[in-house]
């Protein structure tokens, strides 16, 4: 009796409109964010120097080639060290006086205050994160057990006050943002033995929560994928 022989399993390849589709696809998250990238650099570099190009056109000063480029950079540089100007300034007493001056007067205008205060904590939600008020990142169970959330360790609170008392264990004090706005959280305190501190660095944390897990620390998007 004759044996039946197995036909191998034919292996399933993509067809050329799958594999065009992919390409396709992982090109474009290659080129996105390229093209954001240097289309808002462009953009801002036009929006901090059209005026200075401008003004230099309705001048009286002799064009040389490549006067634009050369505007548009010492005016950038101009720009830098007028920052740098008044960081310095904001350090003394009476720059520390007029800043807050003017900052109170900002949240007094009605529409400008919205304005104003959005900015101000997307600002100091990035200084935090590069300035050192977040120690480390911290892993912990929430909202329940068996889920789990990371926080900024913002003080390991070595000394006694009345959380650590009250509880009578050692609590790390740590801000967890929202996702995707990182400005705005909740304090909560997790006993030391609940939290596991990550080898991440702040601001890779600070990626993964505001991309909502889909920029994993370290990782990149590949195109085809």
């Amino acid at each position: 009796m004759m044996k039946m022989t197995e036909l191998p399993a034919e292996t399933v390849h993509p067809g050329i409109a799958a594999r065009i589709r992919n390409s396709l696809i992982g090109g474009l998250f290659i080129v996105i964010p390229i093209f954001i990238t240097v289309w808002v650099a462009y953009w801002g570099i036009s929006a901090l120097t059209d005026w200075a190009v401008t003004l230099y056109d309705r001048s009286h000063f002799p064009n040389f080639p490549a006067w634009p480029i050369v505007i548009r950079i010492s005016t950038i540089l101009l720009i830098l060290i007028l920052l740098v100007v008044i960081g310095q300034i904001a350090k003394i007493t009476l720059g520390r006086k007029f800043i807050g001056w003017m900052q109170a007067l900002l949240l007094k205008l009605p529409l400008l205050r919205i304005v104003y205060s959005t900015c101000e904590q997307i600002g100091e939600t990035v200084k935090s994160s590069q300035g050192g008020l977040f120690k480390q990142v911290a892993l912990f169970e929430y909202p329940k057990k068996g889920s789990y959330a990371i926080g900024f360790i913002t003080n390991f609170n070595e000394e006694k006050f009345e959380v650590n008392e009250d509880l009578q264990e050692e609590v790390y004090s740590i801000f967890m943002p929202t996702t995707p706005n990182p400005t705005s959280g909740f304090l909560i305190f997790v006993p030391k033995h609940e939290c596991k501190i990550l080898k991440m660095s702040v601001s890779e944390a600070m990626t993964l929560i505001v991309s909502g897990g889909v920029i994993l620390p370290g990782k990149k998007l590949q195109a085809g994928k």
